[in-house]
């Protein structure tokens, strides 16, 4: 597990646009948090939230089994497809960008990070029932084509050391990489690159 500890209380502070330190709250000392990115001089707390790499944090290099279950955890989040809006609402700790309506399903937005990438992370309600989740790692982002194709290739990596080396695989079209779909208790977990952008999505294999 990543784990900063201080001898001395830390300030959390989330960075805005144009890097403008906010402080947040104070954490008391002794406390214990995962790290999920990383900044020059800072440690990413999650939700877009970070403190000062300084003598008051300790940081502890995780072994691989639970740096695998802090991933997991960061990719699933806690939720659960069939969730009502409310619990997801309760259980999401990321800046919340905005709601839209589109083609009938009510659509909710985030600003989080994944697997060390910036991403805006979008919930799919239908009926008020959270249907599906994704990733899209290109959104209000400036990459050439080498560097999302760098992505996705990290990215694939990354979902074959959590999820193992058994995945469908069918062609985009257009020149793009392959789509994968890895499966884990009732769930499909898909990325894609494709002309609509590059994702990772989480539905039900039903």
């Amino acid at each position: 597990m990543d784990t900063p500890e201080g001898p001395k209380s830390l300030d959390t502070s989330t960075f805005l646009e144009g890097e403008k330190k906010v402080y947040v709250r104070t954490l008391k000392t002794g406390g214990v948090y995962r790290i999920y990115t990383f900044k020059p001089g800072m440690l990413g707390l999650g939700g877009g939230y970070y403190v000062d790499r300084d003598a008051r944090v300790k940081y502890e290099t995780p072994s691989k089994a639970k740096l695998n279950q802090v991933k997991i955890e960061q990719l699933f989040r806690g939720v659960k497809l069939g969730m009502s809006t409310s619990q997801v609402k309760k259980l999401e700790t990321a800046k919340f960008i905005l709601q839209e309506n589109i083609d009938g399903v009510q659509a909710w937005v985030y600003s989080t990070s994944l697997f060390g990438y910036h991403t805006l992370l979008v919930y799919g309600f239908e009926n008020g029932k959270l249907a599906f989740y994704g990733y899209s790692f290109d959104a209000g982002q400036e990459y050439t084509n080498d560097q999302l194709t760098a992505i996705y290739n990290n990215l694939k990596q990354q979902l074959i050391t959590l999820f193992g080396n058994q995945y469908e695989q069918s062609d985009s079209g257009q020149g793009y990489p392959p789509a994968l779909a890895f499966h884990k208790d009732g769930l499909v977990i898909a990325l894609s690159y494709d002309a609509d952008g590059l994702a990772v999505t989480v539905t039900s294999e039903q």
